[in-house]
This record gives C-alpha cells, structure tokens and sequence, in this order.
C-alpha cells in the first residue's frame, strides 16, 4: 500500500481501501486537450474511484482492479501505460452475471470503451470498439480476458480461477450470510451492521493481500 494526497470526499471512504496502491497511466488526449498541464504526466487512477463507479467495494471489483493491473505491468514492464491505447477482450456476455460490471471497470482504468465510446478526434484518440466482449470462454474454469497494446501488438490472458480466491474463515461466512437479509430489510441491530460491514470488508482486505503477497487465483500470460 501507499500513501497518496486525495482530500475531499475520500476521507469519506474507508481507511484500507483509500490506501489501495493506485493503478499509474498516462491520459494523452486529456494532455492534449489541456486538462493535464505536463506532458507524459502520469496519472493515479484509484481503487476508491472504482468504488464510486460501481457503487460498492466486492470480489469483483477488486479482482477486475487488480487484474487489470497485473496485465499493464506485464504490457508495460519499463514505461507507464497509456491509457486509450489498449485492446481489452471480455470472455463472457455483457449482461451476464458480473462481466458488464468487470467492463465498465476496465473501460474506467484502460480507457476502452464499448460502442458507445469516444469516435476520436481526426484519426487520434478513438476509444470506441476498443472494448468487446466474446461469448466462447477459451478456459470454461475461469474468467478470461486479453489486453493488448495497439502499438506493438503485445497481447496477455487474464485467467480469474474464484475457487482459488481467499475468504472469510467458514464461522465468519456463516456470519456474514445470515447478516446480510437482516441488513438489506432495515432489521439489523445497529452492533449487527457494523458486524456486517466489519466482516465484508475483512473478505475484501484479504483478496488484496493476497493479490499482493501470493496471488494463486489469476493467471496472466503472454499470448500472440
């Protein structure tokens, strides 16, 4: 973890998921429209921005954070990668199960967009159609996706293998699932919620760390 400077509403947010190593890239048609002032600056995106984008803080989310950046540290092992010139590939269809909000996550940190995306400025800066997704998984077991840089054509798979994920211990995942009914009806006892997000934000820890210390649920590896 690192400490970085965000004031405002990230006081707001939780003290370990503020602290989340942000994800490092350049933003080049931010540099040329004048929103960033030195050219190549590098540019934080945060775990905590994640979160106000899908609204909440899961396995997902933080297993699409740390995916993705893994595969930029493999497509960029010497410089800082650039934003917008990325490929991203989703094994899965947008409007199953979690994979649209895996997309919309990397689409945030990558800068690739679906159809709906930015058609460019000339012939610079297209972030449209450079996310997509495919319905034929090349591993069934896991949850698959490729990255690929369009300047050199470097490509790697990410495979997410959940069975493989950390936990809570099995006495707190009991817990936590007969909490959580209570929670969502509005019956829980105030010591009850603060239970329940104790306990949610305990899983959460323990992926990052695991992602940090020895990652045994996601396999990255160069394809051609």
């Amino acid at each position: 973890m690192c400490e970085h400077g965000h004031a405002g509403s990230y006081d707001e947010f939780n003290d370990y998921l503020a602290g989340v190593e942000p994800i490092r890239l350049q933003e080049p048609l931010a540099e040329t429209l004048g929103a960033i002032r030195r050219k190549g600056a590098p540019i934080d995106y945060t775990f905590v921005e994640v979160v106000k984008l899908a609204g909440h803080a899961c396995p997902t989310t933080v297993s699409a954070y740390e995916s993705c950046r893994a595969a930029l540290k493999q497509l960029y092992p010497d410089k800082t990668p650039v934003r917008g010139e990325i490929e991203v590939t989703i094994y899965g269809a947008p409007d199953d199960g979690v994979y649209g909000v895996i997309g919309q996550i990397f689409s945030y940190l990558t800068g690739a967009a679906p159809s709906t995306g930015f058609k460019g400025l000339g012939p610079s800066f297209r972030r449209k159609d450079l996310l997509t997704y495919e319905t034929e998984s090349p591993d069934p077991a896991a949850t698959c996706f490729t990255f690929r840089r369009k300047d050199n054509g470097k490509t790697v798979m990410c495979r997410i293998y959940h069975d493989n994920m950390p936990g809570l211990d099995p006495g707190q995942d009991a817990r936590l699932g007969e909490l959580m009914p209570r929670v969502l009806s509005g019956q829980a006892r105030r010591d009850e919620v603060s239970e329940f997000k104790m306990l949610w934000i305990e899983n959460i820890m323990r992926l990052f760390e695991s992602a940090r210390e020895k990652n045994t649920w996601l396999k990255i590896e160069e394809v051609k």
